[in-house]
């Protein structure tokens, strides 16, 4: 049975998530203010060689000196083209500028004067197209945009925008998502490392973290200390367990030799008794040599054909030889059930654990029945009892967990089900326990079917 996990955070408490979306506003917000300050003080659209119309349009009505002379800054030329600014070449230069204009714009108009080609470019709601020139005097003139221009502008604005918006978006999103998998990817490292020290691992895989010089790195140390220490009081526990177990099973044997060849009257209370706890207490040393050897990996699986049936249908006649009132309560369901390969003793001694848990923890029936889907087989022993508290069935593979022996005086020692858990670990199956919906507690021993 996999060890309980903690109650998982929800999708919006995720600490990844809370950490990508910082990062994402901080860099968003540092972005955005170096965006807008470029935009702020953007330098002006780039001039463009002066479209053929244009040129055509305009350069025939500069070609006579004494009209080109005469144009004043202001003055209507033809249509709706005016001039912008002039200057006149008469022993020193001369410049002059349209009032409104110049006021506004005089920095670019000066720029567009010295350009030794007409060019053309948007400003604001005109267009300003330039120089022409003739004997040394040059001229820019203006008109207003046209619709599909101011579309056009409009349109190109609209697309740099997004285009500038979508990248700001994007590249902030992207360098926020290594920034966030940078500071995570350790402490998922480490949650991992610390689910395999609960599964018992003594060297968890922490990758390159120990070798870390900050406080990760010093986390990721004192962890793996920490799984070591753990590892070395585990095993020095079921050492103690082991060896005190293998003590007394001398001592424990003669004591039962004893009482045999006691000369002792069956009805004499005291005798009695004697008999029934020293078998219980042999039953108990067995058991907790069993669950030493299934912890420390001396079992191993010894596979054979195992008719499953025959199986149950022999442990429920030892049991209710030995003890018949427990099993007269024990039924078997019909059902197909197969020949398995399997170890014949570890799935007997496992099913064995289960029952008679079953059958101490309720007076009522116990019920052992037997289904299948297309890659697992499932033997379910349940029973007819109170059930289990949900919070404590996590609880029930623990080694001397009791349940709540106060209120069941039949109550054991609390092996018997940690040691089917650590048996059906060795066949490669599963172990777990649940609450039936009609009531009692069902335990399902669940193992992978095989070629």
């Amino acid at each position: 049975m996999k060890p309980r996990q903690g109650r998982k955070s929800r999708w919006y408490q995720s600490l990844t998530l809370r950490l990508l979306l910082l990062f994402w506003a901080l860099l968003f917000l540092t972005a955005s203010s170096g965006y807008f300050l470029a935009v702020w003080n953007r330098t002006a659209i780039e001039p463009q060689p002066v479209a053929d119309p244009i040129r055509r349009t305009v350069e025939p009505l500069l070609l006579d000196p004494a009209t080109f002379l005469s144009l004043e800054p202001g003055r209507l030329l033809a249509g709706n083209y005016r001039i912008a600014a002039r200057v006149m070449d008469s022993g020193q230069q001369r410049l002059m500028l349209d009032e409104y204009l110049g006021e506004r714009y005089k920095p670019t108009l000066l720029r567009f004067l010295n350009f030794s080609q007409t060019m053309q470019m948007p400003l604001e709601d005109r267009l300003l197209i330039g120089p022409f020139e003739l004997s040394g005097n040059k001229v820019l003139i203006t008109r207003p945009l046209k619709a599909q221009e101011w579309r056009d502008q409009a349109a190109a604005e609209r697309e740099l925008t997004e285009a500038r918006t979508w990248t700001l978006i994007v590249g902030s999103g992207v360098i926020a998502i290594l920034l966030g998998f940078w500071l995570i990817r350790p402490i998922r490292r480490l949650s991992s490392a610390t689910r395999e020290i609960a599964e018992g691992s003594a060297e968890p895989d922490l990758a390159k973290l120990p070798h870390r010089r900050d406080e990760i790195g010093e986390l990721a140390r004192a962890l793996a200390q920490t799984a070591r220490d753990l590892a070395t009081s585990r095993d020095a526990q079921r050492r103690l367990l082991s060896d005190i177990s293998h003590e007394l099973r001398s001592p424990m044997a003669r004591m039962q030799v004893a009482l045999d060849l006691t000369d002792a009257a069956q009805d004499d209370a005291h005798m009695q008794q004697l008999r029934r706890d020293t078998e219980r207490l042999n039953l108990i040393i067995e058991r907790i040599l069993s669950l030493s050897k299934l912890e420390n990996g001396l079992v191993t699986l010894q596979r054979e054909a195992v008719n499953i049936g025959k199986l149950v249908e022999q442990l429920v006649a030892d049991i209710r030889y030995v003890q018949p009132e427990a099993g007269g309560r024990l039924k078997v369901m019909p059902g197909n059930w197969p020949t398995i390969e399997a170890d014949n003793e570890l799935l007997r001694m496992t099913l064995e654990n289960i029952v008679r848990n079953a059958l101490h923890y309720t007076d009522d029936n116990v019920e052992l029945s037997y289904d299948c889907n297309e890659s697992h087989h499932f033997i379910r022993v349940r029973d007819y009892g109170p059930g289990v508290a949900d919070d404590l069935l996590g609880k029930l593979f623990e080694p001397f967990y009791r349940g709540d022996p106060s209120r069941n005086h039949k109550a054991g020692v609390g092996l018997g089900l940690a040691l089917s858990q650590r048996a059906t670990a060795v066949l490669h199956g599963q172990l777990s326990a649940k609450n039936h919906p009609q009531g009692g507690l069902e335990v399902v021993l669940e193992l992978r079917k095989t070629d």
